[in-house]
């Protein structure tokens, strides 16, 4: 019998003027002592901490060597011998960003009287051109306070690059010193508090999915996802025939697993297949398990299509199945671009035939076993909140709600949070439960409220739209 615990929660809600994304230290340069020679990175992410400041010419080829001398704060990386630098010489930091976007830069510059005055903060990905910043223009005095750049946001061709590493120059735009003259050959530039900032890109949330973890639905539907896809179920179809053929339940990777027999002359004709929508959901991924019995169907290839359109083959989707739950999987493989953006229509995926090749090397045998499991259709929302995702083992009511609503599901939740339409935390709760949650909302504005609730088990919350009367 599951176990209820039921908590009764006054809400003293504390609204604020809005939620700022979480934003981390890509690399940072504060230079807090003068005991390296590296003028390495004090901050940032783990592989960025190798890299380091520099003072380069671009039309040499060369860097020239740094010291240390008084900061913003404590020490600044320094070097002299800028002259006739005009378009050719600078400051430069290179780091990697992986699964970050919306990149911000601050940085102070400080010159004595005969060193550099006018600069320009320029970006490029390793192997591409330099090219300015919007708004990366900067005059420099000797001080720590006029050649300052705050949070200066860098384009969004930088977003998101994998492990493309991203380079930034603060590259002299005239030889005009501080002191209006020439920049002389003894002209100093300092350079301090070099902070990147990004925002973890949003994490992808379900849109289908199937773990199979009863053998109680016959029906074979989607058991995760978003709310509208939870009526689909998976099917072994035979495209020539257009029939489908029925499913079993067996041994899974997990639980259980959807099975189907009858695959032999199945090459580019028999195939597993799922049908969702997905509006609005950008950078889709999918990812599945499959299992083949010695003389089921050893080779497949994933395939999409539009509903009324011709199916195409996903890159790198080509799956070798064995007599395991280990061989056959398809681990959070990239669906195509143009799935994207395509509102309310259908969009189908399946896992087709190759060959008639079975997993024992011999021909695929009319008895011959082919499973399929643990299939995950995932993407980012399109808000950034999942406004319509929904477990059938987690059920929010009423809805819409006057005082109170509950929260009830078979899932240990150890994290509970309510967000307003414009993206404000309303409310928070950390104690693990299992069971049912009454939550009062009498201090609730009427409105919409996102209601997400966070377990160990899963990597994105759950994410459910409540309504408040």
């Amino acid at each position: 019998m599951k176990k209820h615990l039921l908590l009764v929660l006054s809400i003293a809600l504390l609204f604020v003027s809005g939620l700022n994304a979480q934003q981390d230290v890509i690399i940072g340069f504060s230079f807090p002592d003068n005991t390296s020679e590296e003028f390495t990175p004090d901050q940032g992410l783990s592989g960025n901490l190798g890299y380091d400041v520099r003072a380069e010419n671009a039309t040499a080829g060369t860097t020239r060597d740094l010291s240390f001398s008084d900061g913003a704060t404590t020490y600044a990386a320094s070097v002299d011998a800028w002259d006739s630098g005009a378009d050719d010489k600078f400051w430069s930091i290179k780091f990697k960003a992986d699964g970050y976007q919306n990149f911000k830069v601050s940085s102070k510059l400080y010159s004595d009287a005969t060193g550099p005055k006018e600069f320009k903060l320029q970006w490029k990905m390793s192997g591409g051109e330099w090219a300015d910043v919007t708004g990366g223009t900067i005059t420099v005095a000797s001080d720590w306070t006029t050649g300052v750049l705050t949070d200066l946001a860098l384009p969004a061709e930088v977003n998101d690059p994998r492990t493309t590493s991203i380079s930034l120059r603060w590259i002299m735009t005239s030889n005009t010193g501080v002191n209006d003259g020439s920049v002389e050959a003894t002209g100093i530039s300092k350079i301090d508090d070099i902070i990147v900032y990004g925002t973890p890109l949003p994490e992808p949330v379900t849109i289908i999915g199937f773990d199979f973890a009863d053998d109680t639905d016959t029906e074979f539907n989607a058991d995760s996802g978003i709310e509208a896809n939870l009526g689909y179920d998976i099917r072994a179809e035979n495209g020539a025939a257009a029939t489908t053929r029925t499913l079993t339940y067996t041994e899974g990777a997990t639980d259980f697993a959807a099975t189907a027999s009858e695959w032999d002359n199945g090459a580019d004709d028999k195939f597993w297949s799922i049908k969702f929508k997905a509006d609005g959901y950008s950078q889709m991924i999918v990812s599945s398990k499959q299992y083949s019995d010695a003389t089921g169907p050893k080779n497949f290839k994933l395939q999409w299509r539009l509903s009324g359109g011709e199916w195409a083959d996903i890159t790198d989707g080509a799956i070798t199945v064995a007599a395991d739950w280990t061989t056959g999987v398809v681990e959070e493989l990239a669906l195509p671009t143009e799935m994207e953006g395509q509102g309310t229509t259908s969009l189908f995926i399946r896992w087709i035939m190759t060959d008639n090749v079975s997993v024992s090397d011999g021909t695929v045998d009319a008895v011959g076993i082919s499973k399929i499991d643990d299939i995950i259709v995932a993407g980012i929302a399109p808000s950034g909140f999942v406004t319509e995702l929904f477990n059938s083992e987690i059920m929010i009511y009423p809805n819409p709600c006057d005082d109170y609503f509950t929260i009830e599901t078979t899932n240990d939740v150890n994290r509970v949070e309510i967000y307003n339409i414009q993206g404000a935390l309303v409310f928070s709760h950390d104690q693990d439960f299992t069971g049912s949650i009454n939550i009062n909302t009498y201090d609730f504005s009427s409105g919409m409220y996102f209601v997400k609730l966070y377990s160990e088990d899963t990597k994105v919350p759950a994410s459910k739209k409540l309504i408040v009367n």
